[in-house]
């Protein structure tokens, strides 16, 4: 008779070493980095002080929005983790592919490189994706959203979000727009920008392709006798549709203005339609909130349409 062997119960250290043992092999990939002047630590204080790519590298902070580079498949350059939010940092450090770079700073170091008001303790270096003005046009048909001359990262990045949720092919900034590679862009884009083709283009680059493909240029304007104009700041030739009874199924690309003037003038003489928001009570609607409501109306008529 096989004689079995009597089982043995586990010191208390011995389990509470085997149960930290996958923080303890994440936290072995942190490399300790302790000087400002280190060339990482001088990449990611240029990357978010730029406020937009460097290099083809985006710079990224919070533990929400790492992850979203991680599933949306960009590459992890270098990942950056403040000495006292190492033990946050381990779900990040498991999901990382091995060639991934992560380093170790103490606390001043990454708060002297990371511009966030209030850090998590966890930034990273992200390889962007590319786009050319070609490839906004693959999927069909098209609903291109145009910003122009938005300012504000915070409603560059939600048109950017909203671009995504109500199924808008690609975004595009034009001339005065701030760069979409803004850190505060992207953290209001919530992640969008990882996955929608966004780029930054000449206006005039981007209607020659908008005509070569027949799309249609459309500008969202204020309505009439609403405190504003179809232009913003004078009257306008053309009386502006009501979103609803514009056409948004075929090809379309949507131009939202500048916070506070609106689409320029000269860019509305290269517009086929102006489209206005129906308003009551409010001058005015915060660009990345009309955008959301056109898109909203271009993704109900389409669903529609099918």
């Amino acid at each position: 008779m096989q004689q079995r062997h009597p089982l043995r119960l586990l010191k208390l250290a011995e389990y509470n070493w085997l149960r930290e043992m996958p923080e303890l092999a994440s936290s072995s990939r942190l490399r300790p980095v302790s000087g400002t002047q280190n060339a990482l630590v001088k990449e990611l204080r240029q990357a978010f002080s730029q406020g937009q790519a460097v290099d083809n590298l985006c710079a990224i902070e919070g533990i929400r929005l790492i992850e979203e580079a991680i599933r949306s498949r960009l590459k992890i350059q270098t990942l950056f983790v403040r000495e006292s939010a190492r033990v946050k940092a381990q779900r990040i450090l498991e999901q990382l592919t091995k060639h991934a770079d992560a380093v170790l700073l103490p606390d001043r170091v990454f708060d002297s490189a990371v511009l966030t008001e209030h850090p998590q303790g966890i930034a990273a270096l992200v390889k962007i994706p590319g786009h050319d003005l070609q490839s906004l046009f693959h999927v069909a048909p098209a609903l291109v959203i145009v910003a122009a001359a938005i300012q504000d990262p915070g409603n560059f990045g939600t048109l950017i979000r909203s671009a995504e949720a109500f199924g808008a092919t690609s975004a595009v900034g034009i001339e005065g727009t701030v760069n979409h590679w803004n850190p505060k862009t992207v953290r209001a884009s919530a992640g969008s920008i990882f996955r929608l083709p966004v780029l930054k283009t000449s206006t005039m680059e981007l209607l020659a392709e908008l005509q070569n493909r027949q799309v249609r240029a459309l500008a969202l304007v204020a309505p009439h006798g609403n405190g504003g104009s179809a232009i913003g700041d004078g009257s306008s030739p053309r009386s502006p549709l009501r979103l609803q009874d514009a056409d948004l199924v075929g090809p379309c690309a949507l131009f939202v203005g500048n916070e506070g003037a609106g689409v320029s003038r000269e860019l509305l003489t290269h517009m086929e339609q102006f489209v206005a928001i129906p308003q009551t009570r409010v001058e005015s609607l915060n660009a990345g909130v009309a955008a959301s409501i056109a898109l909203y109306e271009a993704q109900r008529q389409r669903s529609a349409a099918r």
